[in-house]
């Protein structure tokens, strides 16, 4: 279990994958900026009195394309950006925001829920697993979509742990400017992933029907090969494999990073 914040951790990104924004039909990092902008402009006058919060919440409602992945996900209408460089989403109803008020008693789920709410990676990731996420990442939008995969960051650092013999120090990943690059080439798989499933609505290994999910599985043995130790991230990272050749480049990619972390490592360790 980890003693760090992970939804604000410093002032240079956060996550707000609980207020749902990567549950969008549409959630790329450009139509997700677009979204944001516009709703910190306009809460910007409800801040100064101009319009109610009701009115802010009618014009969002009637601009936004609302559809949704999963439907049983609620996509909160009050995230925006918290800082002028737009480094950070977040809650604008948040009274840190707000001159201390506290105004989140009328988004969806109400300001309890909003406030006691941590997501499994507090109770899954350890703190060395979440501090090394945390200062590697810098992205408001590739931090939150990789520290919520809990998948995604475990199997990476369990991997390799196995291979240097124990747990990965965050000290020397952070000494290491080529560590901290091969975070963010592992994290920015997340957009960059070319064996994506793109025919039917995801998260990760869940898909989607309507109000159902189901968890997919990749036909190892229709493929050809034998289980992957790399299962999961290939899951993680919404995979569909149409031939061996396929499984064995994306295999040989993981197999890259996984050896080239290792071997700095081994380098800097001392």
């Amino acid at each position: 279990m980890v003693d760090i914040h992970l939804c604000q951790p410093d002032s240079k990104k956060s996550c707000a994958a609980c207020c749902g924004i990567y549950n969008y039909a549409i959630n790329d990092r450009d139509s997700l900026v677009s979204r944001f902008e516009y709703r910190t402009t306009l809460f910007s006058q409800v801040r100064k009195k101009l319009i109610s919060i009701d009115t802010y919440r009618d014009v969002i409602r009637h601009r936004e394309e609302s559809k949704r992945i999963y439907k049983t996900i609620y996509t909160c209408e009050f995230v925006g950006f918290l800082d002028d460089s737009h480094k950070r989403v977040g809650c604008m109803l948040h009274p840190l925001i707000n001159n201390g008020e506290d105004l989140r008693e009328i988004s969806f789920y109400g300001r309890d829920i909003c406030e006691n709410h941590f997501c499994p990676s507090y109770q899954k990731l350890e703190n060395h697993e979440a501090r090394i996420i945390i200062d590697c990442l810098d992205d408001w939008y590739i931090y939150g979509s990789v520290i919520t995969d809990i998948d995604f960051v475990k199997t990476f650092f369990k991997i390799i742990q196995a291979r240097i013999g124990e747990s990965v120090k965050p000290a020397v990943v952070e000494s290491s400017d080529v560590l901290k690059g091969i975070i963010n080439t592992y994290a920015y798989l997340k957009i960059n992933w070319k064996f994506r499933d793109t025919d039917k609505p995801r998260f990760g290994k869940y898909y989607f029907v309507g109000e159902e999910y189901n968890i997919d599985r990749i036909d190892y043995e229709g493929l050809g090969a034998e289980p992957s130790i790399y299962d999961p991230i290939f899951l993680s990272l919404s995979s569909r494999f149409r031939n061996r050749s396929e499984l064995d480049a994306a295999s040989r990619l993981l197999d890259g990073l996984i050896e080239g972390f290792c071997n700095e490592y081994s380098r800097n360790d001392r």
